[in-house]
């Protein structure tokens, strides 16, 4: 089992996906709700979307070496359920990155087009028929936007959700002697 002074590595790296994972869901949902902050927050989200799982996976791999060290025989259901908790926000946050970063990068190429002037309402000519928009991929751009935006927020609460579960088995487990 690995320690720091002593102290196994388990207890003090649940500390980082528990302010990790809801930062990343506070700014993941102002990013998707909020367009005007995307340009401020979006480099949070990005390095955020990168560092929680990261952060997810140190407490699982360390959170494995503590309960096969206090329990050789085999894991009690309390510490197994903790554990499929902290590997399905794993898998989830995983999930999320390629959704995230393609969102993202729609969203550049939505405001590149913006400031080229491609995303403006189409102009109605002389004759009354509508001249178009000068970016031919707009409409496809935020239909695929609207998906991406609706698996995100799937995705960031089901983040939310997990991470509070998989906190509150392993709190239960330590203050109330539940194992």
């Amino acid at each position: 089992m690995t320690t720091i002074l002593d102290l196994p590595v388990h207890p003090l790296a649940v500390h980082a996906p528990v302010v990790l994972v809801p930062l990343l869901v506070l700014f993941g949902l102002v990013y998707l709700l909020v367009p005007p902050l995307r340009r401020r927050v979006g480099w949070v989200v990005a390095a955020l979307t990168l560092v929680a799982p990261a952060a997810v996976f140190g407490a699982t791999w360390s959170g494995e070496q503590f309960a096969d060290h206090l329990y050789p025989d085999g894991w009690p259901e309390a510490v197994q359920e903790h554990h499929d908790l902290g590997f399905r926000l794993l898998w989830i946050l995983i999930g999320l990155i390629p959704v995230w970063w393609l969102f993202a990068a729609l969203e550049r190429g939505r405001r590149s087009a913006a400031a080229r002037g491609g995303d403006a309402p189409a102009a109605v000519g002389e004759d009354g028929a509508s001249a178009g928009s000068d970016d031919p991929a707009a409409r496809g751009r935020t239909v695929v936007m609207v998906v991406l935006g609706i698996v995100a927020l799937a995705l960031l609460g089901l983040a939310a959700w997990t991470v509070f579960q998989s906190g509150d088995t392993g709190a239960s487990m330590v203050w109330e002697g539940s194992v």
